[in-house]
């Protein structure tokens, strides 16, 4: 199929949708944007945690970093279960963001008693 034929066609089928526009005072809201500054930390914190187990090596902080990085995980979970209803992408039940935040600050308080027992 020539390139231009199918271009034509992908422009047709893609014109035909329903388009919306984005809501730009819910994006650009400061509770949304604190969301998005806290995932893109969050990020950040899995992408250091990495490199810090990658430094340790399997030493006896390894299991403390791991639980740090996981807590890192379930923050950007968390904070996805934020933003999906205020972008209006997927409507969660209103217990999911706050329970994933219960269980990152409780993988951060474990990896802090992790790190306290391995350097006491």
């Amino acid at each position: 199929m020539k390139p231009t034929v199918f271009l034509s066609l992908a422009l047709t089928l893609g014109l035909t949708g329903n388009a919306q526009a984005a809501n730009f005072a819910v994006i650009t809201a400061p509770p949304t944007i604190l969301n998005l500054l806290v995932l893109g930390l969050g990020i950040a914190g899995i992408a250091i945690g990495f490199q810090v187990l990658n430094v340790l090596k399997g030493g006896y902080l390894s299991r403390a970093w791991q639980i740090f990085v996981a807590g890192f995980v379930v923050l950007v979970f968390s904070q996805i279960a934020v933003l999906l209803p205020t972008f209006e992408i997927v409507n969660l039940p209103n217990w999911v963001a706050p329970g994933l935040t219960v269980l990152w600050v409780g993988t951060l308080f474990y990896g802090i008693f992790e790190t306290k027992r391995v350097l006491a």
